[in-house]
């Protein structure tokens, strides 16, 4: 929806957590509070996290205040420093009226008694909302958040190369255990060294690669997530990871050997560092596929301009077929704030959970909206620039399991660098899957 999102730790130039912040196409933005005016009834505080977003929420504001009587004014908070200053705020009792939520921290605050429950409030809400954002803020037969904004993911390619290559984008699956399979073919085929020579071929020289053909990283939203789920691993159970099963310890293996053994990917030496390296070799024209997210859009519709024609596709399809991580948004309402508030609150959730209220966000092209009535403006917003990004709706009917539970980020930060290990070919995935999920579930503990 996430360059598209900051993070918390030195994976902010990694771009690693993809479940994080995924759905912002930046999370950036300095610490600014912004006003649609006070209203006759009073004014209510609305905190977010992406600067990019804020201009079509003062337009869905101003209309707000116009039928409300309420004022909004906009506190917009860094990712970096968004996770650090809620919960201060929130013991203090300084939290905003309706702030924005991701599913690696909701439960927390749930659990805490801050949010409000989403079904009492709007309770005619989630058949109007994306369902798969709904499944993932919904917890002990409530609802805890408004869905806001989602993504899912799927397969940007370059025209030019693989129709040069001969690769069918809309056939590609994988196999590990398979000799060979669709993805590996093809990755192969787009993959160039300097002297115009592929994987396999006497003389290639791995040293010398200008182009490549697919993205395999240490991205847990664009990558790893849907590739485990592909081949039918489970990433987490009650709150416990459990993706270190030999399905999952397979999956990784094939990801990693794309990088390491077929020679097709970037090495992780330049992934792990940078998470938007593989977006920025795809817009110079050096990638041939490469899976990702809407949260990419803007930036490889501007990287790329004229150089070359792009669309996309389904993301690629293992043995347990076509899985994609769905993030979302939601906006929570603050159960603690003051008596006098709580009637404001409520009409604010309503009017954001509306088809009236999020078309803004998907007329300026911030982002998928949750109410699934806003969703084509968004599409014609892109099919205005000439892309098709049915794709992504159509995969977001599929997910895999995103990163819930209270301590859900801790556990990712604990098992992240161990994937970057394997990724990379320091760590077997035989050797450092099950450690990963041994050191994420003790974090998620602690």
């Amino acid at each position: 929806m996430l360059n598209r999102r900051t993070l918390l730790s030195s994976f902010a130039a990694a771009g690693l957590l993809g479940t994080a912040a995924a759905c912002s196409p930046s999370g950036g933005g300095g610490d600014d509070a912004t006003s649609a005016g006070g209203g006759a009834k009073g004014t209510l505080t609305f905190r977010l996290w992406d600067q990019n977003a804020v201009p079509a929420y003062e337009e869905s504001f101003a209309a707000f205040t116009e039928s409300s009587g309420w004022g909004v004014t906009i506190d917009v908070v860094p990712w970096a420093d968004y996770w650090t200053r809620l919960p201060l705020d929130v013991a203090s009792g300084d939290a905003a009226d309706v702030y924005w939520m991701n599913s690696a921290n909701y439960i927390l605050y749930k659990d805490s008694g801050d949010l409000l429950d989403i079904n009492e409030v709007v309770p005619d809400g989630a058949s109007q909302w994306e369902q798969s954002v709904v499944d993932l803020y919904s917890r002990d037969g409530g609802l805890w958040g408004v869905p806001q904004i989602w993504d899912s993911i799927a397969l940007f390619y370059n025209k030019t190369l693989v129709d040069a290559a001969g690769v069918d984008p809309s056939a590609l699956t994988f196999d590990p255990a398979a000799e060979t399979d669709a993805l590996r073919d093809a990755a192969r085929a787009l993959t160039v060294d300097g002297a115009g020579l592929h994987p396999g071929e006497a003389g290639f020289d791995v040293n010398s690669r200008a182009q490549f053909g697919f993205n395999s990283q240490a991205d847990r939203q664009a990558i790893i997530g849907p590739m485990l789920a592909s081949n039918g691993a489970q990433w987490q159970e009650d709150d416990e990871y459990t993706f270190a099963s030999p399905e999952g310890i397979e999956a990784f293996r094939y990801m990693a050997d794309l990088i390491n053994v077929e020679n097709v990917a970037p090495s992780a030496a330049d992934t792990n560092e940078n998470g938007d390296y593989t977006r920025d070799l795809f817009t110079q024209g050096k990638l041939g596929l490469f899976q990702s997210g809407p949260y990419n859009l803007l930036a490889v519709s501007e990287g790329v301009a004229d150089s070359f024609e792009w669309a996309l596709a389904a993301p690629v399809a293992g043995p347990a077929g076509a899985k994609s991580l769905v993030h979302g948004v939601v906006a929570v309402g603050n159960a603690k704030a003051d008596d006098d508030q709580q009637e404001g609150i409520a009409e604010l959730l309503t009017w954001l959970g509306s088809k009236e209220g999020q078309l803004p966000l998907a007329e300026q092209g911030v982002s998928f909206p949750g109410h699934v009535d806003a969703q084509d403006a968004f599409l014609a917003f892109w099919q205005d620039k000439g892309v098709d990004v049915s794709a992504f709706v159509e995969a977001a009917k599929n997910p895999a399991e995103a990163d819930t539970g209270t301590r859900a980020n801790a556990g990712l930060m604990a098992a992240m660098p161990i994937f970057q290990e394997v990724f990379i070919g320091r760590l077997t995935a035989e050797e450092g899957i099950p450690q990963a999920q041994e050191e994420g579930n003790a974090a998620m503990t602690e």
